[in-house]
């Protein structure tokens, strides 16, 4: 569980970082620049790991052959069962609503941020 908040917390810092640029540039190339580096490592770093459990996701249903075997309702192995058991539990303790909801609501706050800035409207 410990992993999955970590990586949970490295896409949210990375994406906020991400959205931070656009007032860190107002101010300073240098440290929008190093804004930008360290977002987009820690975006690589969450990407990879959320590549890595879908590939772990796709390869259970297709080495146990899930899918096929519920559309056609045949009975289960004791594997199959187990295969079952790790898509469901990934997919409930997964933060991957939450993190697209939060990375969302800042995209919205860094336009509408950046348009203040641009425009004048507000000087930080």
């Amino acid at each position: 569980m410990s992993v999955i908040k970590l990586y949970f917390w490295v896409g949210l810092v990375s994406a906020i970082l991400l959205r931070v640029i656009i007032i860190a540039d107002h101010y300073s190339a240098f440290y929008a620049k190093v804004i930008w580096y360290l977002g987009v490592a820690g975006y690589l770093w969450f990407f990879m790991h959320r590549y890595h459990i879908a590939k772990r996701r796709f390869s259970v249903i297709n080495d146990l052959e899930l899918l096929k075997k519920v559309r056609n309702q045949q009975n289960l192995s004791e594997k199959d069962i187990e295969g079952l058991n790790y898509l469901l539990w990934s997919l409930s303790v997964s933060k991957e609503s939450s993190n697209y909801l939060i990375i969302s609501v800042f995209s919205v706050l860094a336009i509408v941020l950046s348009l203040v800035l641009d425009l004048g409207i507000l000087h930080i």
